[in-house]
């Protein structure tokens, strides 16, 4: 479908906005700011084109050669305010925009024809005016609204593939979003039924195709934007200048040094986007069936490409899956979901359409994600009622899905503000300033020397050349480059490079729990079942419980399991607890997919050996299913349909037609059980039934006594003892619980079972079901480490139907619950953790937990892995919110010290042994609400932050860093998403392909990548450094020896320059980066700051030092009396073989190498330079080369290096050359060495007189110290 474009230009002036009092062409709106304060905050400078400001720019252009051109290309927004004028937004055809991070964008505001059905918040109404139209009102004139032609359009513009519409109610550009906003669960439940096709059509228009294309540019577009790169200009410009200057076997080396270089450059680059878009389609759907409305006001399925699906139209999730092209909620049905490709997360997740009992809420993406299936993620199997299907509403396309936002992510990283980065620009700009110093000299030489304008001005250009190398900004990358492959031989990831050179400056790291520092699967260790006010004694046998407590009945009915391909699957958690229980679980045949025709709602039942054997059971004549009773709603809730019946297997379930068998509604009590989950096949396709999937016992049916009726058959039988799940409420980090409404075959009334954090299922439980040393126990568990589970029990009322279970509030039945009992599991610490731990102790950086778990859990884990001392104290923050009565409260108070069960020695390693903080969300929440300035403190001592939900970790590492730490963040699951993004540097232990997010990934599933990912990072910043040093120190060198020898009537050769820069400076700039990290962390962290006095020191020692051995050479040199120096030329040429270029070189040649080896640090971050064999034998290959010229055995070599020798004369001479670049060496190492040692920086402290720290988090701990009142032990403080 196209839709034609128009040029408005003229009449862009004339838009109606039909709003009194406004001015859309004055200035005043030539500005606006979009989204402030988000990630996407964008600022907008409208532009329109003036035809005078064109021509004179197009003119200059030619008369520049085209310069104007190559500038406005590299700058956009140049050209854009060279060539237009500032207007009114209302007006603009251009758009000039600054995002976040200061980068300027420009783009093109688009206008196209709208028909009559387009959306009208959208639409501007444009008038053409006529020669006669008077003057204009809010930009069109009362005669122009009566006679002029209207036309409807919309304007926009895209960036980096998101659209912005004008909003004429509004006078601005708004992000064009589905329905993810502002739309409320009610209208999602009742106002989508599908489009018409004219419908369609006119949304299509407005959204755009749903497409996430990565798009593969040709060899020729790539060649043309790598050809006009800065680099390649710069290069191109310096052979015409050698070419000029008859460098002519220079200039051909490097043209085609340079040409395998971009040859290089586009064949990784068409790679890496051929990558991507393989990676991007791989998950693309070619056809997808949707809901469309008829002529007839009916709707039918139809087939459409999924390129034309827009928000609101209605999906149908086919039962045996499907990947999903959009992001689209549920509205029937439920799913299994995969969602490995977003969260990183490998265990399927079900997704429950929305209810009417959330209706009045907003519907949110990330707040109702259990309703919500996302684009790119596999949908395994569905689950629906009767002949209705699977039904989701789109509520986003295109690249405005979660799946669009991560390939965005990865097409558009956000620039990393990292110092390293900023200092080397302007270093650069110093060696510019440095050039012109050397420009004016080279003037001033070849003016004295009465040199020809041509020669002088091709020798001063080439003083540029020389001094700002063309290869330093790539230069900067080659530690970068080799720290990545290294990783990667690690099995881990590195998706964003820069991240590499931050990870050396790391200086506090964020661990997640459970699966991070400890391991992926619990063991259930034990129950312990309410026994009249107390709990009982902890139950490890689970055959010894009765199958028939509330306690077995939450374990093998509140869970979201489901087999998939023959193996149990959900939270690891569920599948143990339930896998404790050794009951059943039987689910239809996914290749069976007429069984799916009713809704097959979860059943379990106990086994056999839990229950008595049944005894014979009279058969009977005919079919004769047990039928419940259809329950009429409590009051308020809807009846408008009748309640499913619950049927059981034909030979055990009998009913008649007026009468129904129900239980007796009691559970015994018991401790741990074995039970089995299944689904029988359904009875009935009627819309009204449930066949519910049972938990039942193991191997064969288990029996028990209906109840009975005074109108019921007089004939003995037994039902099996079955449980249905009618309705799961998932569990959710904000809630930490969830919870099933079941049914016990045979009886009228439901069942809640809940289970979830204690001290949530506490706040729900009514007050006398409450065991009186629930909390002794609680406390004696979770500081041993166990994680612990509280699970509870109501009964539902006795008319609450099959829809209306479907239709409550989960908040109305989540309350006045009887605590039932605990589960205690156990989590071991990874063998890796303790070890890791230390090791990044003893380098002095900090490590923090931050988990979803218990607090009393997480301190007894904090504890055993050593992130914690023995001798320390741990203080817990205990914070309420403000009450009627008082403001909000904080006092810290101790935690309970475990007992200590061994003599083993724990050390503590902690930086401050003093005490510790721990922290809970909920705490978390009051604090940073209630006492914003105290939030600095508590991060800088806090060590365990537990119950946090996945936003209170994001915010926890913002806070970090908002005091000046670098933070890494380690985690394993979806809830640590958004603080993997958060943080500087973000490790996940995913093998998925979602963990994209993340700059690292590391396959090992264990922490041991943490101190790997320090050491490469610690190792590539020192080696950019030097590289970087390396490279500054290179072009210094060239140029003082350039200089030396322009007064001289001297220049180098080419087979000179090419040797220098082709076979020294390249081959050690290549191999320098080879030199791997050094195994050991150390408390000690590589500089980070370029232009710091320390670096800044290296730098201009070492320049002090290229000068003055290179000029000692040269008046050496004149001393000699067998020397007779060079007679200015008769004709324009340099004289080349001549012993000034000799000596120059010789000392020169031998100053790169000198470099080399003093910018090659071994430890304390790099190993030794002789374990980097390849720059080990160059640098030998190289010297030995160098010798040979200086004692100049072989005449050819010299002839080919235009060198002057003289057999067997000078021998002396030439050795002290020697002597000199051995004296040069030593001294250059010493210096270096005594800048890496400290010892300097200190001496820099004492004479600058620094009194302070400059990280704001070293303030706050001095602040601290400095305060005898915190933290608050006895009195509390009192918040806002």
């Amino acid at each position: 479908m196209t839709h034609r474009k128009t040029d408005l230009r003229p009449t862009l002036s004339s838009m109606s906005y039909d709003l009194l009092g406004e001015d859309p062409g004055g200035l005043s709106h030539h500005q606006a700011v979009l989204q402030p304060g988000t990630e996407e905050e964008l600022t907008l400078h409208g532009y329109q084109s003036s035809p005078c400001q064109t021509f004179f720019f197009h003119l200059l252009s030619v008369l520049t050669l085209g310069s104007l051109y190559l500038v406005t290309y590299w700058r956009p927004e140049w050209r854009v305010t060279w060539t237009s004028r500032k207007c009114a937004l209302t007006e603009a055809e251009f758009l000039i925009l600054v995002d976040r991070d200061g980068k300027t964008h420009v783009e093109t505001v688009h206008v196209e024809d709208v028909g009559t059905g387009f959306p009208k918040q959208y639409v501007v109404t444009s008038h053409r005016v006529g020669v006669e139209s008077s003057a204009t009102v809010n930009g069109a004139s009362d005669s122009t609204h009566l006679t002029g032609a209207s036309q409807r359009v919309m304007r926009y513009f895209l960036y980096q593939h998101v659209k912005y519409v004008w909003v004429p109610e509004k006078l601005i550009f708004l992000r064009l979003t589905g329905f993810d906003q502002n739309t409320l669960i009610s209208s999602l439940l009742t106002d989508f039924r599908g489009f018409t096709v004219e419908e369609e059509m006119q949304r299509q228009q407005l959204h755009g195709s749903n497409v996430i294309s990565v798009e593969v540019r040709s060899y020729l577009s790539l060649l043309v934007t790598e050809v006009l790169n800065p680099f390649y200009i710069f290069q191109v410009a310096s052979i015409i200048l050698w070419s000029f200057d008859d460098y002519y076997l220079y200039a051909s080396c490097i043209f085609f040094i340079s040409m395998l270089s971009v040859s290089i450059s586009l064949y990784e680059t068409r790679k890496q986007s051929q990558s991507l878009h393989d990676m991007v389609e791989a998950s693309n759907v070619s056809s997808v069936s949707v809901l469309r409305i008829t002529s007839e006001k009916t709707s039918v399925e139809a087939i459409m490409d999924s390129k034309e699906l827009v928000p609101g139209d209605v999906v149908v999730v086919p039962p045996e899956g499907c990947t999903m092209p959009c992001d689209a909620v549920l509205i029937s049905g439920t799913a299994i979901v995969n969602e490995s490709m977003l969260t990183g997360e490998s265990v399927p997740v079900t997704k429950t359409p929305i209810t009417v009992s959330e209706e009045a809420e907003v519907y949110s993406a990330e707040q109702h994600k259990r309703h919500t299936l996302f684009c790119g993620t596999s949908v395994i199997q569905t689950r629906y009622y009767g002949s209705a299907q699977v039904l989701a509403v789109v509520v986003r396309t295109g690249f405005n899905t979660a799946k669009g936002e991560l390939v965005r992510s990865i097409l558009y990283p956000r620039p990393l503000d990292f110092k390293f980065y900023r200092d080397a620009m302007k270093f650069i700009l110093f060696l510019f300033f440095i050039a012109s110093i050397g420009m004016s000299y080279s003037i001033y030489i070849y003016t004295i020397h009465e040199e020809g304008f041509v020669k002088t001005l091709i020798r001063t250009l080439d003083i540029v050349t020389i001094v700002v190398p063309p290869a330093l900004p790539a230069a900067m990358t080659v530690g970068t480059y080799y720290a990545q492959s290294r990783l990667k031989k690690k099995a881990i990831f590195c998706i964003s490079p820069p991240r590499i050179n931050v990870s050396g400056k790391i200086k506090l790291v964020c661990f997640d729990k459970t699966g991070t520092l400890t391991e992926d699967g619990l063991e259930v260790w034990g129950v312990l079942e309410v026994k009249g006010t107390r709990l009982g004694s902890p139950v490890m046998d689970m055959s010894t419980i009765n199958y028939s407590s509330h306690l077995m009945a939450a374990m093998a009915s509140c869970h979201s399991l489901t087999y998939l391909h023959g193996t149990l699957t959900g939270d690891p958690l569920d599948v143990k607890m339930f896998e404790a229980t050794k009951w059943e679980l039987e689910e239809p045949d996914e290749e069976d997919i007429h069984r799916f025709d009713s809704l097959i709602p979860t059943i379990v039942r106990p086994p056999p050996s839990s229950l008595p054997q049944p005894p014979p059971v009279c058969k009977l004549p005919a079919p004769f299913p047990i039928s419940l009773v259809p329950f009429s709603l409590p009051s308020g809730v809807d009846t408008s349909s009748s309640a499913p019946a619950l049927s059981a297997s034909p030979h055990s379930r009998v009913s008649t037609s007026d009468s129904t068998v129900e239980g007796d509604g009691n559970l015994g009590q018991s401790s741990i059980s074995n039970k089995t989950l299944e689904e029988p096949a359904p009875g009935s396709t009627n819309y009204d039934q449930v066949t519910p999937t049972i938990v039942k016992p193991s191997h064969q049916e288990t029996y028990m006594d209906p109840p009975r009726h005074s109108d019921m058959i007089e004939t003995p039988f037994q039902v099996p003892y079955e449980i249905g799940i009618v309705r799961q409420f998932p569990f959710s980090s904000s809630t930490q619980r969830m919870s099933v409404i079941v049914r016990v075959l045979g009886q009228q009334q439901m069942d809640l079972y809940v289970k979830g954090a204690p001290e949530v299922i506490m706040n729900l439980c009514v007050s006398e079901s409450l065991p009186a040393d629930l909390g002794t126990i609680l406390n004696e568990y979770t500081l041993q480490g166990f994680r612990v589970i509280a699970l509870a029990h109501r009964r539902l009322q006795t008319k609450l139907s099959w829809h209306a279970a479907q239709r409550i509030p989960r908040t109305q039945v989540e309350k006045d619950l009887v605590f039932v009992g605990l589960l205690v599991l156990q989590n071991m610490l990874k063998p890796e953790t303790t070890p890791v731990i230390r090791k990044l102790a003893k380098a002095n950086i900090r490590t923090v937990m931050v988990t979803g778990d218990n607090i009393l859990t997480a301190i007894s884990v904090a504890r055993d892995c050593d992130m914690v001392g023995t001798s320390d104290r741990i203080l817990v923050a205990k914070a309420s919110p403000p009450t009627e009565d008082q403001p909000a409260t904080l006092i810290f108070e101790p935690a309970h010290a475990p007992n200590p069960a061994s003599n083993e020695k724990n050390v503590c390693l902690n930086i401050d042994p003093k005490y510790h903080l721990a922290v809970s969300g909920k705490a978390w929440s009051v604090i940073c609400q209630h006492f914003p300035d105290l939030v600095p403190r508590v991060v800088a001592r806090g060590t365990v932050f537990a119950r946090m939900s996945p936003d209170q970790k994001a915010h926890l590492v913002e806070e970090l860093q908002a005091i000046n730490y670098i933070v890494a963040m380690c985690g394993d699951g979806a809830n640590d998403c958004g603080a993997l993004k958060a943080a500087h540097v973000g490790i996940s232990l995913s093998e998925a392909e979602a963990s994209v997010a993340a700059p690292f990934t590391s396959h090992t599933s264990n922490i041991s990548c943490v101190p790997q990912v320090v050491c490469e990072g610690r190792c590539a910043l020192t080696t950019n450094f030097s590289v970087f040093k390396f490279m500054a120190l290179y072009s210094i060198i060239q140029f003082v020896s350039v200089l030396i020898l322009y007064s001289a009537y001297s220049n180098l050769s080419d087979a000179q320059y090419l040797y220098i820069d082709l076979f020294i400076v390249t081959v050690i700039a290549i191999f320098m980066g080879y030199t791997g990290p050094s195994e050991e962390l150390v408390p000690q962290k590589p500089l980070g700051n370029l232009l710091g006095a320390a670096n800044m020191f290296s730098i201009l020692s070492q320049i002090f030092l290229v000068i003055l051995f290179q000029v000692v050479a040269y008046f050496f040199l004149l001393q000699q009396l067998w020397f007779e120096p060079n007679k200015p030329p008769k004709d324009e040429s340099d004289i080349l073989v001549c012993w000034e270029a000799t000596v120059i070189f010789y000392v020169s040649s031998f100053q790169y190498l000198i470099l080399c080896i003093t910018y090659s640090p071994g430890k304390p971050f790099r190993k030794r330079l002789i374990s980097n064999a390849w720059l080990t034998v160059a640098l030998l290959v190289l010297g030995t080369v160098n010798l040979l010229m200086v004692l100049s055995p072989w005449s050819w070599l010299m002839d080919f290096m235009s060198l002057y020798h003289e057999a067997n004369k000078h021998m002396m001479f030439r050795i002290t050359l020697l002597l000199m670049v051995s004296i040069h060496m030593v001294i250059s190492y010493c210096t270096e060495l005594l800048v890496t040692s400290g010892s300097l920086k200190k001496c820099f402290q004492c004479v600058t007189c620094k009194r302070g720290p400059k990280n704001k988090y070293k303030i706050v701990l001095q602040d601290i110290e400095a305060d005898p009142t915190w933290p608050p032990l006895s009195a509390p403080l009192y918040g806002l």
